[in-house]
């Protein structure tokens, strides 16, 4: 049973790959089949003259099959010629067709895996570990659009085997039975062969997503790496993780290569037994020994391709089915979206909400608050307390395990996702940019009119800094471009969000790379937002909540505190704690 659906797995992911490319394989079939055709018949012209030759003899009397010819050897040589010539030609869609199919196949499986991680949901695509995706995209496409030129050339060397065979037959079908039934038989045999090759597969795939995980968190740790001083001890690491990968490809290769050399080596021994049996029998005449000897030899080259593409095959599915298998987790995360058009946001609200990550072990419990549209709200607690999981929860980028996200009444998730993001917009403390310039960092793939970048540029207090530089807006940036602070990435990142004019904007520690220059202006600029949008602010540093209507104060998963600063000053322990220890008594007081 586990037999059969593994291979109904493996036909599947065969027609996915060869999905509307039927006109290809048909092309090939036939093209396989001429070829077949005009070997044996130049195999068998280069018998009988070879034959004339030895007997001295120019008129050539030739039977095959019902058919009798007589010919000349001047006849049979251009007639072979000819032949060549033809066969020539026949290869050119046999050499254009595997790889356009093979390059389409991996444009397929990349295009489909890049445009399912885009459309998963946030709890997904925060699962993969570092590299992976990357991996995924890069060597595991690679490697699973090896099956289709595994299997194009399984299908061309299997026809024009089946056609030399069968050419034989015509002329010694003794011979070739005993070489076509032998050869199924060690096909069969060799079957044990192959699953282990399937298998040293499945692995060297898991080994090599291990190795781009210790390879990208490696390029992400190289600043701690070097001023740490444990270079060696990651290389020693990542070293573990190519061995491993180095062990399952030898196993691989060698398993893979074993097959056909079995193959021809018993194939050779067969010809040679089946010769054996016709000398002893004293079958047939010169010209027609010497074609069926010509065309087992060639069969047997044929035979050693069939078995060569087949072990490629059973050693490239298992990449498909990976890769395959990542796409379909990714689609079945899609996050539903609803029909409503985002409105102005007049209130947000969370009632009895809670969440975990592990079952048992809530990191929100029993959440309930609401904001006014329009007011400005900070968030603040220990670490730990569950305020990310807060923010990725007003985001939709995670669904509540219980309770309810209200957005003016209604559940957010009944909002179009379009609408939620072009009206939404986030800070994350982290600055991440993109590998471009700076108007293409703030604009981030959206169609963004210059003079609104320019305008949410000066908002962040970022404009003046980037119309020193020599390119302006056209500077290349991004993680690995030349430097600029941390305080500049930052505000660039603050521009990108504030250049669509959300509605809602949520910071998180918006202020913690800024200098103390920096931090004042971008104040400047969240009182100037406070007209046009609602604001929630996650901080640590008490002075970024000056200018907050309210402050939200989440402890061990639970709403702590609520209210203005002036009031939790005097009710609320762990704020009170908080103002004290970062000397902003009389500020947040105020």
């Amino acid at each position: 049973m586990m037999a059969w659906l593994a291979a109904r797995r493996e036909r599947s992911q065969l027609r996915f790959l060869l999905r509307g490319r039927s006109l290809a394989i048909v092309v090939l079939i036939v093209v396989s089949v001429l070829t077949g055709i005009c070997e044996a018949s130049i195999l068998a012209i280069v018998a009988e003259v070879a034959s004339a030759l030895v007997s001295r003899t120019n008129e050539l009397h030739i039977s095959i099959g019902p058919l009798h010819i007589s010919a000349t050897i001047s006849g049979l040589l251009v007639v072979g010629f000819a032949l060549i010539a033809a066969r020539l030609l026949l290869q050119i869609p046999t050499v254009v067709l595997p790889a356009r199919l093979a390059a389409d196949a991996q444009g397929t499986l990349r295009r489909g895996l890049i445009a399912a991680f885009t459309s998963a949901s946030w709890t997904v695509q925060s699962r993969d570990r570092e590299g992976e995706l990357q991996e995924v995209l890069t060597n595991q496409t690679g490697q699973a659009s090896f099956v289709t030129l595994a299997l194009t050339g399984l299908v061309t060397s299997g026809l024009t085997l089946l056609v030399l065979v069968g050419s034989a037959f015509v002329l010694q079908p003794v011979a070739a039975a005993i070489t076509l039934v032998a050869t199924v038989v060690l096909l069969s045999g060799l079957r044990p062969l192959s699953q282990l090759v399937g298998r040293r597969s499945e692995m060297l795939s898991v080994e090599q997503i291990r190795l781009a995980h210790g390879i990208g968190q490696t390029a992400r740790m190289a600043e701690e790496m070097d001023v740490f001083g444990v270079g060696r001890q990651q290389a020693r690491e990542v070293q573990k993780l190519v061995d491993a990968v180095t062990r399952h490809f030898s196993r691989q290769q060698m398993l893979g290569s074993l097959a056909p050399s079995i193959f021809t080596t018993a194939t050779y021994l067969l010809l040679v037994g089946g010769l054996l049996v016709l000398h002893i029998a004293n079958a047939g005449h010169v010209a027609s020994l010497g074609a069926v000897v010509l065309l087992l030899v060639r069969s047997a080259g044929y035979g050693q391709l069939v078995s060569a593409s087949y072990q490629s095959l059973r050693g490239t599915l298992p990449f498909v089915q990976r890769v395959r298998d990542r796409e379909r987790g990714y689609l079945e995360s899609t996050p539903a979206t609803g029909d409503r058009a985002l409105p102005a946001i007049k209130s947000i609200t969370l009632e009895h909400a809670s969440f975990a990550y592990v079952p048992g072990r809530p990191v929100l419990d029993d959440v309930s608050f609401e904001i006014a549209g329009g007011e400005s709200v900070g968030i603040v607690g220990p670490s730990g307390a569950g305020k990310s999981t807060l923010t990725q929860i007003l985001l939709r980028l995670r669904p509540l395990d219980s309770g309810a996200y209200l957005v003016n009444g209604v559940p957010a998730a009944e909002y179009s996702l379009n609408d939620w993001t072009s009206r939404v917009a986030y800070v994350s403390q982290e600055p991440r940019l993109l590998h471009t310039t700076v108007i293409a960092n703030i604009r981030y793939f959206r169609d963004i009119a210059e003079d609104a970048v320019i305008e949410a540029a000066k908002l962040a207090r970022i404009h003046d800094d980037v119309a020193e530089w020599e390119h302006g807006y056209d500077t290349v940036i991004g993680p690995r471009a030349d430097a600029i602070s941390g305080g500049q990435q930052q505000r660039i990142c603050i521009a990108r969000a504030l250049a669509g004019q959300p509605a809602m904007l949520i910071l998180d520690e918006p202020t913690s790379a800024l200098d103390p220059r920096s931090e004042s202006l971008l104040q400047e600029s969240l009182v100037a937002l406070r007209e046009r949008t609602t604001l929630l602010i996650v901080a640590h540093r008490m002075s970024t909540l000056e200018m907050c209507d309210r402050i939200l104060v989440i402890v061990d998963g639970r709403v702590d505190g609520y209210g203005p600063a002036g009031e939790l000053l005097r009710d609320n322990k762990y704020y009170r704690s908080a103002i004290s220890l970062s000397g902003a008594g009389r500020a947040g007081a105020g």
